[in-house]
């Protein structure tokens, strides 16, 4: 097959009617959706942006804990990695 894609920032929309195809799995394969057309932005107050300045004694109890573990385990594997 001779399909090619460039690696160009602006690309044309195209359609392909996959039923004309024989190696259907070869075309999923190099095709390239970004999420950005694909899921829309959302502005829910429940979903987290990652822009919000929350203090870490006032985040929820079990994001601490969770936290406080992946450093303890962090703190381990590089202690271990010295001697």
């Amino acid at each position: 097959m001779g399909i090619e894609a460039s690696k160009e920032e602006n690309h044309e929309k195209i359609v392909i009617e996959l039923g004309e195809f024989e190696h259907i799995d070869f075309i999923l394969s190099k095709v390239i959706i970004p999420f950005s057309e694909v899921i829309a932005t959302s502005n829910a107050p429940d979903i987290y942006s990652g822009h919000e300045k929350i203090p870490f004694v006032k985040r929820y109890p079990l994001y601490k804990t969770i936290m406080r573990q992946e450093f303890a385990d962090t703190i381990k594997i590089f202690s271990s990695e010295d001697k």
